[in-house]
């Protein structure tokens, strides 16, 4: 790991900001870069030559430019062969979201709905099992929940999807006490 931060430092050396103007940043093995259409295609080509030779190969099908509609006609035509997917809605990064905000309610609600189907299942179980599924919460990543509506500033969670899930089903099958009226 240590050689491949050294081979990483020499990449970061030659796409540098000061001599591509693309603002960007690197973690691990995903390099994320920001700019102008014609900046980010020298970016790109920098790391297509470059980044072999340190063990860095890029992956164009792996790869997304994520653009304003009113430059993507141009971002096709500059990026055309290249292997890199042009995209005007959005995509997903590093756990986050970015892009339109359809696409940004989009992807926050299928996260959601994931998350309410596991504490469904889990709350299934639990009804049986109470004290063991109380051990084994440490495996679900509740804090999740938390911390990405963090990142999403502009979303509201539905309390009828994970709060009222949580409330309703989770809660009463761990420590088996029922809800009122029941």
């Amino acid at each position: 790991m240590a050689m491949y931060a050294l081979g990483m430092s020499a990449l970061q050396d030659v796409i540098a900001f000061e001599k591509t103007k693309v603002k960007q940043v690197a973690y691990a093995d995903d390099l994320s870069g920001a700019g102008k259409l014609q900046d980010l295609s020298h970016w790109w080509g920098l790391i297509q030559a470059n980044g072999p030779t340190i063990g860095y190969t890029p992956n164009a099908a792996k790869s997304f430019l994520i653009v304003k509609p009113e430059h993507y006609d141009g971002a096709v035509n500059i990026f055309s062969g290249s292997g890199v997917v042009v995209t005007k809605e959005g995509q997903r990064h590093l756990g986050a979201v970015i892009g339109t905000e359809e696409y940004k309610k989009e992807y926050v609600g299928e996260k959601v709905s994931e998350w309410v189907h596991e504490v469904d299942v889990l709350s299934a179980r639990a009804q049986d099992r109470a004290s063991r599924s109380l051990r084994g919460i440490h495996a679900w990543p509740a804090t999740s929940v938390e911390l990405r509506h963090t990142h999403h500033p502009g979303h509201q969670p539905s309390p009828q999807t994970a709060g009222g899930i949580y409330k309703e089903h989770f809660i009463p099958s761990v420590t088996e006490i029922s809800r009122p009226g029941e």
